[in-house]
C-alpha cells in the first residue's frame, strides 16, 4: 500500500517474518521519523525504499484512524511545506488525473 501523508510517502506491506507487524518503508530518511517518532528505523542501502521500521498493526490502524478522524484539510497538497515533496506530489497527482482521463466524459 503506498500512503501519501504531510510527513512524507510510504509503502507499507506485510512483514515477513514478524506477522503482527507491518513494514513501513520510505525513500526519504525523514519521513518515518516525522510520522512514526517513536519507531525504531533502520536502513538497508541496496533496497529501493531504504528507510524502514517494523510497527505493529495495530500501532498503524491505530495511527491511520486518528489521521482520519481529525482531518481537517480539503486540500492534501497545500498540507505539504517541503518544496522537494511537495513537487514529487504535483507530478503524482498529474500522472494520476492523466491515467484517469478515459474515464471522464
Amino acid at each position: 500500500m503506498w500512503i501519501y501523508l504531510t510527513e512524507g510517502a510510504f509503502s507499507i506491506v506485510a512483514h515477513r517474518n514478524k506477522p503482527d507487524h507491518l513494514l513501513v518503508r520510505s525513500r526519504h530518511p525523514d519521513a518515518i521519523e516525522r510520522a512514526f517518532p517513536d519507531a525504531e528505523m533502520y536502513y538497508i542501502k541496496d533496497a529501493d525504499y531504504p528507510f524502514r521500521a517494523d510497527i505493529l498493526k495495530e500501532d498503524i490502524i491505530d495511527f491511520l484512524t486518528l489521521r482520519l478522524t481529525h482531518m481537517k484539510y480539503d486540500n492534501f497538497k497545500n498540507t505539504v511545506s517541503d518544496n522537494n515533496y511537495s513537487r514529487l506530489l504535483g507530478k503524482v497527482w498529474a500522472t494520476y488525473f492523466n491515467w484517469g482521463e478515459k474515464y471522464r466524459d
